[in-house]
């Protein structure tokens, strides 16, 4: 399919977010690496396909309520859940990031609001991605706790971003290497 951005522009809109990245690095504890590894991947794969979904869920077309969206490529159901988990654990709050207070259970009003959000601001979707990512970790790899991970456990946290499995995954295996590239520190 066509791919909306190059490399080079993925580069590019991840070096303007630079800021952005080190903030939410450092409010949540997940290195910039990983985060810059995850836009990389995700820019890249940006597509045609991708707006189309987008598209379908903006306008409430064919039934659609979700898709991948943002440059982290979330879904709003996925970044709900992984509010909650940040909430349960005193990470983070909805009512920080400018929503309202999390229901108790699904609620498709709250999901469109959160996917509208991750659909159009940069930074809530950089935000949700790393609370994402942090609850991957927490799935796949038992710990949050990045500065002790090994390879094997941020490649397995970097599979689950990406999926239900909790198994590596060669997503996870490219995000690792990218994590790498962007001065990653190599893991035993």
């Amino acid at each position: 399919m066509f791919r909306l951005y190059s490399d080079k522009r993925a580069e590019a809109i991840i070096a303007a977010m630079d800021r952005e990245i080190e903030a939410c690095s450092a409010d949540y504890g997940v290195p910039a690496p990983c985060l810059r590894g995850i836009l990389f991947r995700e820019i890249r794969e940006i597509d045609l396909m991708d707006a189309a979904a987008d598209a379908a869920v903006r306008l409430g077309l064919f039934g659609r309520d979700d898709s991948s969206t943002g440059y982290a490529q979330i879904f709003a159901r996925t970044a709900v859940n992984s509010l909650r988990f940040a909430e349960e654990r005193g990470i983070e709050t909805a009512e920080k990031l400018g929503l309202p207070p999390l229901p108790p259970g699904e609620d498709p009003g709250y999901r469109r609001a959160v996917w509208l959000r991750l659909n159009g601001d940069r930074t809530f979707n950089l935000r949700l991605a790393a609370l994402t990512l942090l609850s991957a970790a927490h799935e796949a790899a038992g710990t949050t706790d990045f500065e002790n991970m090994t390879a094997e456990d941020m490649k397995r946290a970097f599979s689950r971003y990406n999926s239900s499995s909790c198994t590596v995954s060669a997503y996870g295996e490219e995000v690792y290497r990218h994590y790498l590239r962007y001065g990653g520190t190599p893991r035993p």
